[in-house]
């Protein structure tokens, strides 16, 4: 569904089209009601969502031009504007319901599918289509027992025929529901797409031509023995905790490309306050700041900042004033910008804390060599490193448990007081004592599960076998560094190397669908991952240069340039030669994977594999990368030393 946001606040309009359109809408943003007219009258929305004040053309007259235009589609009004009498004259205007600023994002998705649900009725939370099912809540799709992974334009190819299974789409009507007018690609896109839907819907167990092809007019749904009628709804119930969980994820990583602003309005403020001080307020500079207030109240509070949101909101208050030489209202107004400000330092460090992630310690495996094992706890402990010793599995079993509490208390923190008040206390090394030799496949597997479960942990084995068969057992255990008869030293340095390069790691994913990239970015960045995206392949090389990132994720099939020869030209360049590359695609075949080898790539991922798959060869490809560059480093300074 396609929904028209009218919103002139930058922050606040980033930060809707992000949540929207990670619950699936094509989302189009007009800074202006102008522009948000002319969009209007030349596409079709299923919904608009409108902010009061507005420059050009303002809310209630765009809403009155809708009516007196004739058109249907509902209003949500969105604004800082509280007053009874403003409510009345939106609903007056047209509008079909008002959201006041600051808005709770919950609510504000809650009243959007309402406002739906009344176009495309009845009430439902379940479409079903012979033994297709697709539960609008969890956004689970199945065809009998077997769950479909789709990617999120396949999810809205497919809700869009089950909502109107008795339509015949064209290409380009599939283009104008699914995307906003500033990303919409080819029509050979939309072909794509159906063709990977089809495929997966085939793989499932559904007929073939289950999508059926209306030669020369567009895709329909096939009629079915059990299915003459339009889906059917079925009763359900939406997860609150699950939406307030991924809103928020959402948000956490929007929130660096709107801080600055927040930070400028909030240096307006303080001017104001210091020039109200020194009795040289000018009008305008009073009309700025108390604009500034008003666009605070609304950002920070989407934002989930309410605090700053009711700070924001009394500054405003007292800045509409006419006159300003009451003490006691100069006294307020400085202690309000000083909380202001306290607070939104406090809650920017917070949201960059939030996002570093968690990182899991290094285990350290010692072959059968006791003596290195007491003297590497003594080294590390005088490095003030933080030392667990696990004398059996169980042990390490334990380890990993602490991290998935840590973990797990990580994503609560937001919803619940207690979970922010618990506090990590995992080691930063963890030493291991084994005999390689005396491991059977079983206890192999099970060390490997144990060390390559999300987040994997990064190893590094010292032996002092240094045989091909205690090589190849340390290869089972997954991608490790192998030293063979270091000395406590040697072990120190590379314990502290590889601690060294544990820093954040960039993904540069590059994909013409912004949905995937709104869906990695909620997938990737709670894992500890900084995320650049780019859906314009022209501008790859700059953007690869900017920023430097650890791993390259591609689609294969993209406008301009393709993944292929992207990969390419990033492996003709020697900086980049070690670069991780994985292709994130929808193809499946073998020929698409020995091409993707060929061009350099180290992995291709299906984009319908489970997110668990994708994060563990992601996480691979990462700590291979960088425990190589620990050891480049280490063997570079052994040689020049």
């Amino acid at each position: 569904m396609r929904i028209l946001l009218v919103e002139d606040d930058e922050s606040v309009a980033k930060a809707l089209q992000k949540v929207l359109t990670d619950e699936n809408y094509a989302v189009d943003v007009a800074n202006d009601g102008q522009t948000g007219w002319h969009l209007v009258s030349t596409f079709s929305y299923d919904l608009v969502v409108l902010d009061i004040v507005l420059p050009e053309l303002d809310g209630l007259q765009f809403c009155r031009r809708l009516r007196e235009r004739s058109y249907n589609m509902p209003v949500l009004l969105v604004t800082a504007l509280d007053s009874n009498t403003k409510k009345i004259a939106g609903l007056n205007a047209g509008a079909d319901d008002y959201l006041i600023k600051p808005l709770e994002l919950e609510e504000l998705l809650a009243r959007v599918r309402v406002l739906l649900r009344r176009v495309h009725t009845p009430v439902l939370s379940t479409l079903e289509w012979g033994k297709l099912r697709l539960d609008l809540n969890s956004r689970d799709v199945n065809y009998g027992e077997i769950t479909l992974q789709l990617t999120p334009k396949e999810y809205g190819l497919l809700e869009l025929f089950m909502r109107n299974p008795s339509q015949v789409f064209s290409r380009g009507a599939i283009l104008d529901n699914l995307w906003s007018c500033s990303d919409a690609p080819g029509e050979d896109t939309v072909t794509s797409h159906v063709k990977g839907l089809r495929r997966k819907l085939t793989e499932a167990g559904a007929p073939g031509d289950l999508i059926k092809t209306v030669y020369g007019v567009g895709y329909r749904l096939k009629s079915t023995d059990t299915s003459e009628a339009p889906a059917q709804p079925a009763l359900g119930s939406s997860n609150p905790v699950m939406y307030y969980q991924k809103t928020r994820a959402a948000l956490v990583t929007l929130w660096p490309t709107v801080k600055p602003q927040q930070l400028e309005r909030l240096e307006l403020l303080k001017q104001t306050n210091q020039a109200l001080q020194n009795n040289c307020l000018t009008h305008d500079l009073q009309q700025a700041s108390v604009r500034a207030a008003h666009s605070l109240t609304g950002a920070l509070g989407i934002f989930g900042l309410r605090l700053g949101s009711d700070l924001a909101r009394a500054i405003e208050t007292i800045l509409r004033q006419d006159t300003l030489t009451n003490p006691y209202d100069q006294q307020q107004l400085t202690e309000l910008v000083n909380s202001l400000e306290e607070q939104l330092i406090q809650t920017c460090d917070q949201i960059e804390q939030s996002k570093t992630g968690l990182a899991a310690p290094l285990l350290v495996l010692i072959d059968n060599n006791s003596d290195l094992f007491d003297q590497l706890i003594k080294a590390l402990q005088a490095k003030n490193l933080t030392v667990q010793v696990a004398l059996s599995e169980s042990a390490l079993e334990a380890v990993r448990q602490a991290i998935k509490v840590t973990q797990r208390h990580e994503v609560q923190a937001d919803s619940s007081p207690d979970a922010a008040e618990f506090k990590a206390e995992l080691p930063d090394v963890v030493l291991f004592n084994v005999c390689l030799a005396t491991l059977d496949q079983g206890d192999l597997e099970r060390l490997s599960n144990l060390i390559n479960q999300l987040p994997p942990l990064p190893v590094l084995i010292g032996s002092v076998d240094g045989s091909l068969a205690s090589r190849v057992k340390a290869a089972q255990l997954g991608s490790h560094s192998f030293l063979h008869s270091p000395d406590v030293s040697t072990m120190l340095k590379s314990v502290l190397e590889v601690r060294s390069h544990r820093q954040r790691p960039t993904v540069l994913a590059v994909d013409d669908d912004p949905q995937v990239l709104a869906a990695l970015r909620v997938l990737l960045e709670p894992k500890g991952l900084r995320l650049v995206t780019l859906s314009q392949p022209l501008d790859f090389w700059v953007t690869l240069q900017t920023a430097c990132p650890d791993l390259l994720l591609l689609d294969m099939e993209m406008p301009d340039f393709t993944g292929m020869e992207l990969c390419q030209a990033v492996r003709q360049a020697p900086i980049w030669h070690q670069l991780p590359i994985i292709f994130f695609t929808a193809r499946s075949d073998a020929d698409s994977k020995a091409a993707a080898l060929r061009a350099g790539a180290d992995d291709l991922v299906e984009k319908s594999s489970a997110d668990s798959d994708l994060l563990i060869r992601l996480c691979n490809q990462l700590r291979r990368s960088q425990l190589q560059q620990a050891m480049a480093t280490l063997t570079e300074h052994s040689v020049f030393n």
